[in-house]
């Protein structure tokens, strides 16, 4: 395999020059001693953010505290799931959802390498990667409520019945934040709740008496960063530079209020701390993203995720090659492609997410049908628009849909990309593999043919993303794109065995049920009252089986 190297130019450099784009997922950190016991994995990460503007004037002190749970002191090197928990802890409640505390051990044991060798290559004590918990919270594999997985369970409660258990609340949008903007994280704590931080701490640097810490040591390698990562809830302008240590002290005011996941007695303000606005590493980019959670979303049993991935986003796919780059030139667009299933009765579509950082380009949503190879159609005018706008920040985006129904069987979802006049970006993220200290294996995807397509890199039409990695890199692991969907259930009238579609089956359970053989509930019965005169009877049987046959057509529609 060949090896991939880290961009840090995303698709500016891809649009002006037809050479291969370098590869976002190869990351390069020391493997010293000194990053053996972290707590978030430093390391050569592209840097990423958008700028938020508020919506209103922004106080001079402003605090969430009220909002969050009691700290908690956090087991192994996990702060990353501790912290990321706390931020979606004041989500949950400043939207009225939810107001106890969330799981981190679910995260960090969900985070660790599959049966199969896929996955975070890590082990429950290990440190962590910044994406990690992005990853988590926007596949909907967690949160789940404390009390479902308290912080006393193990290893092995989590393969014996933790994996089972069903995400309380999911992540719809994340917002990568330009942390070098102080009214940027300002506005995120103020109208999301919360924004995660990650810095490097040093104990010479903290004050326990005032709570303060401040690091003013200047040109740390990325091998000799200590990382943590906390919770910010709040700043104060006017907190003192004197509240800091006599040694180490900022030159101005101000500071944000974080955090803690280190337990209540280790500050004297019950685990929370104060951290200069002028500390050297808090924000820094070789922790990753800096982000906060500006959507939420709750599953039942009445709608689904569609999604190929469950880790999220790794790296930014921006590639190209000689042959692609004069189309794409021309085109100014690109359109990445996800092919879903969407034959079991979840068909209305409700909401699309992506993640990508082309903040300012336009992008456009569509329904694209399979040709008859089972592949997407690269021919447009079968394509049907969901919807259209401009890419508002980086990060992961969600889009509502206007309850589109799609047709019953495979199809796929496409995120086409336009240039625009304040931007060309064009890339999509990507679940791909990462590597990290001299070519050690940080994440493996499980990725496979006839999940993501390309279309519009080449004449040659649709193009299997796993094709493409094999061709450019002589890569077999590949990746998937970060494209989502979120589905309604629709009643399809006559399936009472709720397999997704009307057969000769549901006509048998109907006549047990009329023969108080079978038992249905509310829902079953309404979906065996085919003729809809509020009785379940032969008649219905009868019209089911006239419309199997092709005697009588359908009374709703077959999606």
């Amino acid at each position: 395999m060949k090896k991939k190297l880290c961009a840090l130019l995303l698709i500016a450099v891809m649009v002006a020059a037809p050479v291969l784009s370098a590869n976002a997922a190869q990351v390069d950190v020391a493997p010293v001693e000194r990053q053996q016991d972290i707590g978030i994995v430093a390391a050569d990460y592209p840097e990423v953010g958008s700028e938020l503007e508020p919506d209103t004037a922004l106080p001079s002190a402003y605090s969430n505290r009220e909002l969050a749970t009691p700290v908690r002191n956090q087991l192994y090197n996990t702060c990353w799931a501790y912290a990321s928990t706390a931020v979606m802890e004041i989500a949950a409640n400043k939207n009225g959802i939810y107001n106890e505390q969330f799981s981190p051990m679910h995260m960090n044991f969900w985070a660790t390498t599959r049966e199969d060798g896929t996955g975070w290559q890590r082990d429950f004590t290990a440190g962590g990667y910044p994406y990690i918990a992005m990853g988590y919270l926007t596949s909907y594999s967690g949160v789940v409520k404390e009390g479902d997985f308290p912080q006393s369970s193990s290893m092995e409660d989590f393969e014996e019945s933790g994996k089972s258990i069903p995400a309380f609340l999911g992540a719809s949008s994340l917002i990568f934040l330009n942390a070098n903007d102080r009214d940027t994280v300002k506005t995120a704590v103020y109208e999301y709740g919360a924004a995660v931080g990650n810095f490097n701490y040093e104990g010479q640097y903290y004050n326990y008496d005032n709570s303060a810490y401040y690091c003013d040591f200047e040109g740390l390698t990325t091998a000799q960063l200590h990382g943590h990562a906390v919770a910010i809830v709040g700043w104060d302008d006017e907190y003192s530079r004197e509240n800091f240590s006599e040694e180490h002290r900022p030159e101005t005011d101000g500071a944000w209020l974080c955090k803690n996941s280190w337990g209540e007695g280790w500050s004297s303000d019950n685990g929370y701390f104060w951290m200069s606005y002028e500390d050297e590493y808090l924000f820094d980019k070789r922790f990753g993203p800096s982000y906060t959670i500006a959507g939420l979303e709750q599953f039942d049993e009445n709608n689904k995720l569609y999604q190929n991935e469950v880790y999220g986003a790794t790296c930014e796919f921006d590639y190209i090659s000689e042959e692609t780059a004069a189309l794409v030139r021309l085109n100014k667009k690109v359109t990445y492609a996800n092919v879903f299933d969407f034959s079991k009765g979840y068909n209305e579509l409700d909401k699309i997410i992506f993640e990508s950082t082309s903040a300012g380009s336009d992008y456009v949503l569509s329904y694209i049908p399979l040709d008859s190879n089972g592949i997407p159609d690269d021919d447009e005018t079968t394509w049907i628009q969901l919807k259209a706008g401009t890419i508002d920040y980086q990060g992961y985006i969600c889009i509502d849909i206007d309850n589109y129904v799609v047709p019953r069987g495979k199809a796929a979802i496409g995120v086409t990309i336009k240039e625009t006049e304040n931007s060309n970006a064009l890339s999509i993220g990507a679940c791909e593999w990462l590597t990290v200290g001299g070519g050690r294996s940080a994440f493996i995807p499980n990725a496979k043919k006839g999940d993501s397509y390309v279309l519009g890199y080449s004449t040659k039409g649709t193009q299997d993303l796993m094709d493409l990695y094999y061709k450019w890199f002589e890569d077999t692991i590949g990746g998937t794109f970060v494209i989502k969907a979120i589905a309604n259930k629709v009643d399809i009238i006559g399936d009472v065995d709720l397999d997704g579609e009307v057969s000769i089956l549901d006509v048998t359970k109907i006549q047990r049920r009329i023969a108080d053989i079978d038992t249905f509930n509310e829902y079953q019965e309404r979906l065996a009252d085919y003729d809809a005169d509020n009785a379940v009877t032969i008649l219905d049987c009868t019209k089911i089986q006239r419309v199997l046959v092709g005697i009588e057509d359908p009374l709703y529609p077959v999606y």
